[in-house]
């Protein structure tokens, strides 16, 4: 019997769609996530009790923020958790009857915490419970029944604690991580006495991942032989953990989704280059084989019930969204319903100065009336073959993007990967010239120059680029670029400080192009630019690309004016998918494909002088 793959109905390829915060019911009936089209954030409920996955956005009082915790119940309701001033608000939304009609939303509590995160429960009497994390590092946990009535006040936690794992179906036993020692901080918590005790059998330094409340499987994870490997046990037994020798050789970046319901078959997302690969890996057997998927990305969250195996999965033509295999067995390919194949190979390995370049491909660079070369932030991430709304919009508008994972990216190895290390903007540079002046060959002296964009640190190497070769290139879009690893080092908070250490971005490199230091190499850039930033960036102040802009005006960048400058008032570090992100990707999308700025938001266009 082959797999069967079935995903929601309905056409969603050009839309502005970003989808966050999927969160299964306990019994995996339904499902909820954030869902922005356009400017407007609202709760989307997903019912998976049918032949496919469908989906259905709770229209109500508007109040969502990227902040809202949602858990669906498995009647078909939503819990939410709106941060209301210094507290947070737990409201319950009931969708109507007529789908046209807004959701019912009735308010539940108030709860003060700074803090409030909620998990789905497993039992009709427990459709959720509430963490409140208080000031003094202790945690109130509350009970929600999924009706119209307040929370009850369940337990007082001596800790803060994170994570949630039911170890039964019955709502009473929850694996929780905390700071206490042994077992790798893993406690349970009895909801019907309300204490915590350790999780007995696990080694001091094994932490739990995933456990199977009918039979008691668990999956753990603990540092052995230089690596983290997996490991399974049974609740209960007193041997050791087995660690099985097939399940920790698979190759790629693998994230444990979740168990089946007996426990016997692990569901995993391994990442190899751009995309994800479903394997389901026997752990009686210590055998694997891959569910065949259509090239995408699947996202962590996953729930595997009688009705089948449900995961969230993106493609370049569509959003992240629910798919659900039925019944999956031990043998054949899979099928897919509903989404179409993309017409051409969505990625392409070109080649490099020191071996091959994958790069997912949208259109056709070689022939189309522009490509961009769209460079990844990190350095340590890289693209995949999942939904973005720029290049799709670019895509829709003739434009071909090309977006490489040079050196530096992961999922190609540690030396890939490492190449970077105390050399940002050497080998990844080398690449990124490399592949402009290949594209330019390609597509003839008849054709424009490729164009540059990136967020973050792919900001930074495309202006690298724009200074290192001027005349390659026909533009640049850039989001939140910083102006050298020392800069950033200097006024970028701790966790930025820490990578830039890590990964030795301090360390200057000695060549023909000297120091990477955007204010010492702003007079190279000539070409036309747009420079975006959020005024509120708590990863790379805004001050970077206000003094990048001010050096660029003072050595006569485009006649004494300057880049086109955008700063976002209220935005963060990514200002593309937060609130009027449609404008911002509107106003990048314009400067990309009329050559011209002439469409401005209506909102501080040059940002304080």
């Amino acid at each position: 019997m082959m797999d069967r793959v079935v995903a929601e109905t309905g056409r969603e390829v050009l839309q502005d769609v970003r989808r966050s915060g999927f969160c299964f019911s306990g019994g995996g009936r339904y499902a909820a996530c954030l869902a922005r089209r356009g400017h407007r954030l609202a709760p989307e409920l997903w019912d998976l009790t049918g032949s496919g996955p469908r989906a259905r956005t709770l229209r109500g009082s508007g109040g969502e923020s990227p902040q809202t915790a949602l858990v669906a119940t498995d009647d078909g309701r939503v819990l939410l958790c709106r941060p209301d001033g210094g507290g947070h608000r737990l409201l319950l939304a009931v969708p109507s009857r007529d789908g046209d009609a807004p959701a019912e939303e009735h308010r539940l509590a108030t709860v003060g915490g700074p803090a409030l995160r909620l998990i789905a429960g497993p039992a009709p009497a427990t459709a959720a419970l509430a963490f409140e994390a208080g000031a003094d590092r202790t945690t109130t946990v509350w009970r929600l029944s999924g009706r119209d009535e307040p929370p009850e006040r369940i337990a007082e936690l001596p800790v803060l604690v994170s994570g949630g794992i039911w170890l039964d179906g019955t709502g009473d036993r929850l694996a929780l991580a905390s700071g206490r020692s042994g077992a790798g901080g893993t406690v349970v918590l009895d909801l019907s006495r309300g204490v915590l005790t350790p999780l007995d059998g696990l080694a001091g330094d094994e932490h739990l991942l995933l456990a199977a409340p009918r039979t008691g499987v668990l999956l753990t994870a603990a540092h052995r032989g230089g690596a983290y490997r997996l490991g399974v046990r049974r609740r209960g037994d007193e041997g050791p953990t087995v660690f099985p020798d097939r399940l920790n050789a698979i190759e790629g970046g693998v994230i444990p989704l979740t168990l089946d319901p007996a426990g016997r078959r692990l569901a995993l997302a391994v990442t190899r280059g751009a995309r994800s690969h479903l394997l389901l890996h026997d752990l009686v057997e210590d055998a694997c084989r891959e569910v065949g998927l259509p090239a995408g990305v699947l996202y962590r969250r996953a729930h595997w019930g009688d009705a089948g195996l449900h995961l969230v999965h993106s493609t370049p033509d569509h959003p992240p969204g629910l798919i659900t295999v039925v019944r999956p067995s031990r043998s054949g390919a899979a099928r897919r319903r509903s989404r179409p194949r993309p017409a051409r190979p969505p990625v392409r390995a070109y080649d490099g100065p020191a071996g091959d370049i994958e790069a997912v491909v949208y259109g056709d660079p070689d022939t189309a009336r522009r490509v961009v070369l769209a460079l990844h932030g990190g350095p340590e991430s890289s693209w995949r073959l999942g939904f973005d709304p720029l290049f799709r919009r670019l895509a829709a508008a003739g434009i071909a993007v090309v977006a490489p994972n040079q050196r530096g990216s992961t999922g190609y190895g540690a030396a890939h990967r490492d190449a970077v290390r105390g050399a940002w903007g050497g080998p990844d540079l080398d690449d990124v010239l490399h592949l402009g002046r290949a594209l330019s060959a390609a597509r003839g002296p008849g054709r424009e120059r490729p164009m540059l964009y990136g967020p973050s640190y792919g900001a930074y190497l495309a202006l690298l680029a724009a200074a290192a070769r001027p005349g390659l290139w026909a533009r640049a879009a850039v989001v939140a670029p910083f102006l050298s690893g020392r800069h950033l080092h200097d006024d970028g908070p701790p966790e930025v400080r820490n990578l830039i250490d890590r990964l030795g971005g301090r360390e200057e490199i000695d060549d023909d192009l000297g120091p990477r230091d955007l204010l010492r190499l702003a007079g190279r850039m000539r070409l036309p630019l747009l420079i975006v930033h959020g005024d509120q960036d708590p990863v790379i102040p805004v001050s970077h690309s206000r003094r990048l802009r001010d050096r660029l005006r003072e050595s006569g960048h485009r006649g004494g004016a300057g880049p086109a400058y955008l700063e976002v008032a209220g935005a963060g570090h990514d200002p593309l998918s937060e609130a009027g992100g449609h404008l911002v990707l509107d106003r990048v999308a314009g400067f990309l494909s009329e050559g011209e700025d002439r469409h401005r938001p209506p909102y501080d266009r040059h940002g304080p002088p």
